[in-house]
């Protein structure tokens, strides 16, 4: 019996649904995630938030970040660093850019919220592979994906079920 066999109708019901309580979202989504390997789920998110457009995404990462503790804000923006230096990326300038203190390079622990929350959207405007590979960071933390909303759980849910 795979994971679509445990999830399908819940995957059914929210890929279709229009109008889904937070709290139903949020349950839900503890059954997929406690259903569908972590590798495949992981996959999926990025994409899936991706789907929800520039300005919502923003505010949905936003929302997860601000719950996130200094461990998981850490490693979520040397995830996001290291993919854009591996991309090419001059990351000095680039933060400089971005209003954000080039010294997270050395201290990645002192980027504030809103630090991750620019450099994820900027990840997903000019690097969608690097953005996509990032946020398999949220596959391993259910409690960040449901800060984000239930859009993104939707989203989620719909290309979990394309699949």
């Amino acid at each position: 019996m795979g994971f679509m066999d445990e999830i399908g109708g819940i995957l059914g019901q929210l890929s279709n649904a229009q109008n889904v309580s937070d709290q139903d979202a949020h349950a839900q989504y503890d059954q997929i995630h406690n259903s569908v390997p972590t590798d495949i789920l992981g996959s999926v998110i990025g994409p899936a938030l991706s789907s929800l457009g520039g300005g919502s995404l923003q505010q949905t990462i936003g929302n997860s970040v601000s719950q996130m503790n200094p461990d998981q804000r850490t490693q979520l923006v040397q995830v996001l660093l290291n993919g854009l230096q591996s991309s090419g990326t001059n990351l000095p300038a680039l933060l400089q850019e971005l209003g954000v203190s080039p010294s997270i390079l050395a201290n990645p622990q002192q980027a504030s919220s809103s630090d991750v929350t620019t450099i994820a959207a900027h990840a997903h405007a000019n690097a969608p592979g690097v953005f996509d590979r990032a946020m398999e960071f949220y596959s391993k933390h259910p409690t960040l994906v449901k800060a984000m909303g239930t859009a993104a759980i939707l989203a989620i849910s719909r290309q979990l079920s394309k699949k």
